[in-house]
């Protein structure tokens, strides 16, 4: 069961001017809306509490029920990972006291799956839960001779009291495991579920490489498949709309769904897709997230005759994403890490050393709801990656808290540097931030899943490694215990020393960075050739709670103000043109940062140089002067060879003999003095020229 920058906005007037301009698309429902949010308290609870069930309990999914508790699914195993993991569930009431908790202890146990799943319960119409997890048992020898990994996906329902009701186990000869979860209307559910391609064998050595599709099937009430649906990729993450569609993000493995001409469009792996589906999975749109095309020149031919310069294009992500909504416009929000940003296209080597030392700033990209895409921004905070997970939730007022484990040390950039903690951040539809807490509790905090509760507030699961120690196997090791977070709705728990204020947040519009092209992603019916009833052994488990923070009942009124994290162009309205976007010299030249000028002799070149080269070029930046033997200066445009003879003809005129003029290359020389200047006229990726004295 597991696994640009905006200005500060004030509560009055600003606030009440911008939920008038929005209401005009959305209605006068959604200006009352806001007014509440920003001037009346609402109720909310808080509370924090862990579970402790063997030596080791991790919360990989919570949900919220009708009654205001919550349900937690994760995994327990002894000897501190060294035996069997079982799943458990657990129901709490809304002060997070466990009701029932049980366990699946069956041969081999529901095994856990991966953290990027998200929900792994839901609550049917008739107020009984369905859980889902991997499983490895009821196989016969049929089953066993065709199996190439273990895994496959057990749904089982259960009813308030934690009764078993009925399970299905779904999948395929490899390895399965369920990625979400969601109720249906007529009492069934839908299962979002990931598989691995069969056919390669018993013994391959990395499951890991084995290409992987999603599933979708939905049950009847009863556990019943009643159809089921392949696609041709793997989603991240996948939203139920309230209409009954769906809205997908996947990593589309180009070189499989695009068949590029190697020639002139090369990609290199997965990109970042947006997928739109309808209710009956038929795919509406599909629109990539990736930087701007990269272009190199590859030279053919083995003598100086039959040389060739070849031009070819690669494609690259645009970012890690792992979480997509949909906002109040109609429009969808995916939200990732910034890995590739500006510094990194190619940039200026002083740059993409910083990139390596600073925080990953989150991403989010919008897209309206045809899916044309309308603008990307990064929030920086203080605090390195510990994993790449992100999660994200839809609160109650149509914003979004999204959850990251972060290094406990802040600035720090590697997992290995510190305990985890988890940042909590709460952004507007604009991805500017409201708020941003740390949660610290013992030795070590990491967060697995995050919904929005009817309040306004948002409950977390997770584990944390507790100051307290036990014997395992001869030595001291602590408990690691699953925690139940409830936050009110701006991210407080009253008397909580563990959640503490930030304020360091940078907001940068990053739109003329990104592009955003169709892509190819289709869905057709599948037969699963998994599909049977079975009963797993279902038995109670002990579950000893600790308080760490007491549960209170409050009321609070909501933040409406963001965060002071600088100014930028409002965002698009989704009615004008794409965002336009940069090209790499363009990027080249922002981050090139200029250098002072060491020797006289390099003073004397760059008095007459740097004139022509704005005459030529416009923008020109000096970044180099290695103790006065190399002078580089970058454009905001590729060189060409007419700017190699525009400079020519100006050198000349100052009195200099040409040497050697063709292609890129000019060297020049006087009395005293000889340059030879480089232009890189065969790099399209940067407007460069370089000088060696």
């Amino acid at each position: 069961m597991r696994k640009n920058k905006h200005s500060q906005r004030s509560v009055g007037i600003s606030a009440l001017a911008m939920a008038g301009f929005i209401c005009l698309a959305l209605g006068t429902g959604y200006l009352a809306e806001v007014t509440n949010r920003c001037t009346m308290s609402v109720s909310s609870d808080t509370v924090i509490k862990t579970n402790r069930m063997r030596d080791r309990a991790d919360g990989y999914g919570i949900l919220p029920t009708k009654d205001g508790g919550y349900l937690l699914t994760g995994d327990t195993v002894w000897s501190a990972g060294m035996g069997m993991w079982n799943a458990f569930v657990v129901k709490t009431d809304a002060k997070g006291t466990a009701l029932w908790s049980k366990q699946f202890d069956s041969q081999s146990a529901a095994q856990g799956v991966i953290a990027e799943t998200k929900r792994l319960s839901t609550q049917t119409s008739d107020g009984n839960f369905v859980v889902a997890g991997d499983i490895i048992d009821f196989y016969d020898a049929n089953y066993e001779s065709k199996k190439e990994g273990w895994g496959d996906v057990l749904v089982t329902k259960l009813n308030a009291s934690g009764k078993w009701m009925w399970s299905t186990m779904v999948g395929d000869y490899s390895i399965d495991f369920p990625q979400r979860l969601w109720a249906a209307p007529d009492g069934g559910v839908i299962l979002l579920a990931k598989f691995k391609e069969t056919g390669y064998g018993e013994d391959v050595a990395d499951f890991d490489a084995v290409p992987e599709y999603s599933v979708i099937v939905k049950f009847d009430k009863n556990g019943k498949v009643q159809w089921s649906k392949k696609m041709n990729w793997a989603a991240t993450d996948m939203e139920y709309l309230a209409d009954g569609s769906f809205i997908a993000l996947a990593a589309l493995d180009t070189r499989v769904t695009e068949q590029p001409d190697l020639g002139t469009d090369l990609v290199t792996g997965t990109l970042p897709t947006v997928i739109r589906l309808d209710s009956k999975l038929n795919v509406l749109w599909a629109k990539s997230i990736e930087t701007p095309p990269m272009e190199y020149s590859v030279p053919t031919g083995t003598t100086a005759a039959d040389l060739k310069i070849n031009k070819q294009k690669f494609r690259l992500s645009g970012g890690d994403f792992r979480s997509v909504e949909q906002t109040p416009d109609g429009g969808f929000i995916a939200f990732g890490r910034f890995f590739n940003g500006a510094q990194l296209l190619g940039g200026a080597r002083d740059a993409v050393i910083k990139s390596l030392t600073d925080p990953i700033p989150y991403i989010a990209v919008k897209m309206n709801a045809r899916g044309k895409y309308l603008w990307a921004r990064t929030l920086k905070t203080a605090f390195g990656s510990y994993d790449s997970d992100i999660r994200a939730t839809k609160t109650n007022d149509n914003e979004f808290v999204l959850s990251h484990n972060v290094a406990r040390k802040a600035g720090s950039f590697k997992a290995g540097d510190a305990a985890s903690n988890v940042e909590l951040i709460k952004v507007d539809a604009e991805f500017s931030p409201r708020w941003i807490k740390k949660i610290d509790i013992e030795r070590d905090t990491a967060g697995y899943d995050i919904q929005a509760t009817r309040d306004g507030g948002v409950a977390m699961v997770g584990r944390i490694i507790t100051n307290e120690e036990h014997m395992i196997m001869g030595s001291l090791e602590p408990w690691e215990e699953t925690f139940l977070i409830k936050t009110d709705a701006n991210g407080n728990v009253s008397g909580a020393k563990v959640v503490a204020d930030f304020t360091q947040a940078t907001v940068e519009d990053q739109s003329s960075y990104l592009i955003s092209q169709n892509m190819s992603a289709g869905t057709e019916d599948m037969q699963l050739p998994i599909n049977k009833n079975v009963k797993p052994v279902l038995s109670n488990i002990k579950n000893t709670q600790r308080t760490i923070v007491a549960y209170a009942k409050t009321k609070v009124t909501p933040v409406c103000s963001t965060l002071n994290a600088g100014s930028s162009t409002p965002p698009s309205t989704g009615e004008g043109a794409e965002p336009q976007v940069k090209t790499y010299p363009q990027i080249n030249f922002d981050n090139a940062k200029e250098a002072k000028i060491e020797t006289e002799k390099s003073r004397q070149i760059h008095a007459e140089l740097l004139p022509v080269l704005q005459k030529i070029f416009g923008k020109v930046k000096m970044t180099d002067n290695t103790s006065g033997l190399w002078l580089t200066y970058y454009f905001p445009r590729q060189a060409t060879v007419a700017d190699r003879e525009a400079v020519q003809k100006e050198y000349v005129k100052l009195g200099y003999k040409v040497d050697e003029a063709e292609g890129g290359r000019l060297y020049v020389s006087k009395i005293g003095l000889s340059l030879r200047m480089t232009f890189s006229v065969n790099n399209s990726m940067v407007g460069k020229l370089e000088v060696m004295l």
